[in-house]
């Protein structure tokens, strides 16, 4: 007998959170201005300045993160300019070249180190290396990094601030891949989406929306205002005038709306760390970093790998480290429950 596939390799197997498919039944009975000039978007950026604590910054409603990090990078990347982000970053490896294809042919530069996160050293590093070559080398115009990191772990504000530092230093903007900002926000206690953002020196975030409850609802936030002129003069050249905006703000609007959007991000959390203490029985799985959010890492035999398969199983073979040994990543979302992690963990029992 075919048992139930589990799908556990990302956050956006998942539905929609119940408020936000409201959110976009109401919006849909009325009829509004286009292209951003609704209601709706007026109430966000008011509700995202009174999060963020900031009153001068710019938003844009998007409808894909691929959208969003390529067009807040273009809102600095120039043809002839360069971006320093993680080897493992998703604007490196899974956006197609989007974000050299919004810039005109700007090139993404990478660094690795085995945390999963820049660090300021090699940030510096690589400057000092890039400005030793002068004009044989494309310039930098700014640092991207990732929130939740690469390997699900968090880039704590003291990181930041000192990357925030160095870009500073040297004439750089700093933007944040904010995917799973959320997990990030809600496994930290005390830490204000202020205190993690504009206020340690980060100039844009790409704050999404889809893996964490919303339909598909991302949205720029431009913590210097004047970047935002350059990414709303290439909104309609790159497809993503929304004319319908209305529809994405609706949805953020309700993600906002009495923290709904740290909640929905705790009880993923919480989740990945209650599968974790299921897998923690098996000694096939090999944790490779700290659970602080919704992501897991797992070091397993291919054997293995091809047998969860076998009993419809399925996780995200994340990389191939030998003929024998893969990396496999689980995701947890909003909506995922303990029967079906007690479900996954009886299966691998038997």
């Amino acid at each position: 007998m075919n048992k139930k596939t589990i799908l556990m390799g990302t956050d956006t197997v998942s539905g929609v959170a119940p408020e936000i498919l409201e959110a976009i039944k109401q919006a849909s009975e009325q009829k509004q201005l286009p292209y951003g000039n609704d209601t709706f978007t007026e109430d966000c950026k008011k509700n995202i300045c009174e999060i963020f604590e900031k009153d001068d910054i710019e938003i844009i409603p998007m409808m894909s993160g691929t959208a969003s990090n390529s067009l807040a990078l273009s809102s600095f990347l120039r043809s002839y300019g360069s971006i320093l982000c993680h080897s493992e970053s998703h604007i490196y490896k899974d956006e197609g070249g989007a974000p050299e294809f919004f810039s005109g042919g700007g090139k993404l530069i990478t660094l690795f180190h085995n945390s999963g996160k820049l660090r300021a050293v090699d940030i510096e590093k690589k400057i000092e290396q890039i400005n030793f070559k002068g004009k044989q080398h494309s310039k930098i115009s700014g640092i991207s990094i990732t929130q939740l990191a690469e390997n699900g772990t968090i880039y704590s504000t003291d990181e930041i601030s000192n990357i925030s530092k160095i870009c500073k230093r040297n004439g750089l903007y700093l933007h944040i891949d904010g995917a799973r900002f959320a997990n990030a926000l809600a496994f930290q206690t005390g830490i204000s989406p202020a205190d993690a953002t504009w206020k340690i020196g980060v100039d844009c975030l790409s704050l999404g929306a889809t893996k964490n409850g919303a339909m598909a609802a991302e949205v720029i936030i431009f913590f210097k205002k004047e970047l935002a002129k350059e990414a709303k003069n290439k909104i309609k050249q790159t497809g993503h005038l929304i004319s319908k905006t209305r529809f994405i703000s609706s949805q953020l609007n309700a993600w906002f709306k009495n923290n709904l959007w740290l909640d929905l991000a705790d009880k993923a959390n919480k989740k990945a760390r209650y599968l974790s203490i299921g897998l923690s029985e098996f000694n096939d799985f090999k944790l490779l970093y700290p659970i602080q959010g919704n992501e897991l890492f797992y070091q397993i035999k291919k054997s293995f790998y091809q047998k969860m398969i076998e009993i419809n199983i399925i996780p995200n073979l994340w990389s191939i480290i030998n003929k024998d040994e893969l990396v496999i990543r689980f995701v947890t979302s909003f909506e995922t429950e303990k029967k079906e992690i007690d479900e996954l963990i009886s299966r691998l029992k038997i």
